[in-house]
Parts: structure tokens; sequence; C-alpha cells
């Protein structure tokens, strides 16, 4: 008796396992993009201290290195969960500075708490650190019908003000590439979908048979 393979279903199927592949293979393309600015942040890490881009906040390109910046005024304070340079966990505490000689705004790691309900008495100063994304203030329900925005350069400075610890400095090993997981997971799905499909035809032909 010869084996009748379904012409729709075995479409459809394998269409499904075409198009989880194709995200595969897009996933490694993003992997390799993302190594190769995974690389990029290690090499800024090593260049010379450079001036906070007041004009262009959000520049990718000084991500994780370090900036130096004056504020001139605190204007408010945000606190988040973070750790010490000595791997305490405590709270941040996240200034938010006013440049007047440019009249730009900047947000600043001054240092970690050990203690909830802390009162920094800084009012600002020279800041140098490396610097990375501020965080993102918006809440949850924002966040998942918001989609992404840029977020403005946040230097944690490496002397913290009067009352705190230094916080942890920025390190780039702390970017995950999950580009490389998503493919891998992609191209499984699609062999599990052939795998499972390919049985249900067998057991299929041999109810047939009996």
């Amino acid at each position: 008796m010869s084996r009748r393979v379904p012409v729709v279903p075995t479409i459809m199927v394998l269409a499904a396992a075409a198009t989880m592949a194709a995200l595969g293979v897009w996933q490694i393309g993003r992997a390799r993009e993302r190594d190769a600015m995974h690389e990029a942040m290690f090499e800024r890490a090593r260049l010379p201290v450079a001036a906070y881009p007041y004009r262009n906040p959000t520049d990718e390109s000084l991500r994780y290195r370090r900036l130096e910046a004056t504020c001139d005024k605190v204007l408010g304070w945000s606190v988040r969960g973070g750790e010490s340079a000595n791997g305490d966990a405590g709270w941040r505490q996240i200034a938010e500075c006013l440049s007047t000689s440019n009249n730009a705004r900047f947000p600043v790691d001054a240092g970690v708490a050990l203690q909830p309900g802390f009162k920094p008495s800084w009012q600002g100063g020279k800041v140098t650190g490396i610097a990375i994304r501020a965080p993102d203030e918006r809440t949850g329900s924002d966040k998942l019908f918001g989609g992404k925005i840029e977020r403005p350069l946040m230097i944690v400075a490496e002397d913290p003000a009067p009352g705190l610890l230094a916080s942890k400095q920025p390190d780039p090993n702390d970017e995950n590439n999950r580009s490389w997981f998503y493919a891998v997971q992609w191209f499984l799905f699609a062999a599990t979908a052939l795998v499972i499909y390919g049985l249900s035809l067998r057991k299929k032909w041999r109810a047939s048979q009996d």
C-alpha cells in the first residue's frame, strides 16, 4: 500500500518550519552584531575620559566609556536598587543634574546607601565615571505597551557623594547576548515540528495498514 502524504497539512508544517528556521538565521545575524558591539564596549573602556554629550545624551557610541561632567545643580533624586563596589546591596541614589553652561540635564549615580530613606546632601560638583543607560522610570504597563525609548547616558560616579558608598562600576560583561540562545531555540522549534509531524504521519500510515 502506498503511503499518501496529505498535501495541505504538509505544506503548512513545512512553511512553519521554514519560518522558524529563518528566524533562527536572523537571530544569528543579530548575535554577531551584538558580539561586535560588545567588543567595542571593551575598547571604549580603554579610551581616555571624554566629556558628557550634553547635546546628544543618548549617544550609544559613548556607552561604557568613562565620561566627565559638572553637575552645577541637583534638581532632584530618585532611588533604585543597586550594588556597591564592595558588593554590598543597597539603594542607588540617582541625581538629576543641571549643567548651567548649556542648560542640559543629565543623570548621575552618586552612590549606594545601605539604609532605606537616606537623604543625600550632595549639591553637585564634578563627576567622572563609566556611562550606561539611565534606568527606565516607566511603570510596568507603560514598558509593555509603550515600546522602547531612548534613555540618556548616566554617569556612575567613581567617587561617591558624602555618606554613600561608590556604586559598582558598569561592566560590559553584564551585557548578555541572548540572541545566540534565541537562534538555537528557533532551530530546535523547527526540528521539533518536523519530527512531531513525521511521527504523526508514521502513526497514521501504520493505522491504515491494520
